[in-house]
């Protein structure tokens, strides 16, 4: 399906994606931020991961990806193909059973992750390995869900993380890590 059907077709199957307007906030981030090698946590059918590869493809960019659900990894692979993703893979299982160091040989500058929300403070736990020294981490849906993040708040607590979370829309918002 074409890239600008996608979203269309989600929002009628009620596919959970990220909002316009964060949508927008991180085109503008990775433009301003230029990262060249991205994780992400929670794929879904590939509509995120199409449109950062996308942005990142001019600079050389490339995004691993992470989707737990065998029938949205598969559906991801195909929405993929139709759009001619070159520079971004997806991987069907749950990165936190894997040791993520040995499996990636170059680390990370920039991290999305819109998975399971009670699960945010696992995945920054899990991540700390591959990260660049300089990063930016964008963790989606943190006020809309902020009853399911106490495993995050505890993480960023233990961790004297600085943080930030910015309303994205009247509902809700993104939580913004920079260089942890």
């Amino acid at each position: 399906m074409p890239f600008e059907h996608l979203r269309i077709s989600c929002e009628q199957r009620k596919i959970p994606l990220i909002s316009r307007e964060t949508q927008e906030f991180l085109s503008q981030l990775l433009i301003e931020k230029k990262p060249h090698n991205i994780l992400e946590i929670g794929s879904a059918v590939g509509y995120s991961t199409i449109w950062i590869a996308q942005i990142v493809s001019q600079r050389g960019g490339h995004i691993s990806s992470f989707e737990i659900s065998y029938p949205a990894y598969l559906e991801a692979l195909k929405n993929l193909q139709k759009n001619q993703v070159r520079n971004a893979v997806i991987y069907p299982f749950d990165f936190k059973e894997i040791k993520l160091e040995n499996f990636f040989s170059e680390n990370f500058d920039f991290v999305f992750i819109d998975a399971q929300k009670s699960e945010y403070g696992r995945y920054m736990e899990e991540i700390q390995g591959v990260l660049k020294t300089e990063n930016t981490i964008i963790l989606d849906d943190v006020i809309k869900y902020q009853n399911k993040l106490s495993s995050l708040y505890s993480f960023l607590a233990k961790n004297q993380v600085n943080y930030e979370i910015l309303a994205m829309e009247e509902w809700d918002g993104v939580m913004k890590i920079e260089n942890i």
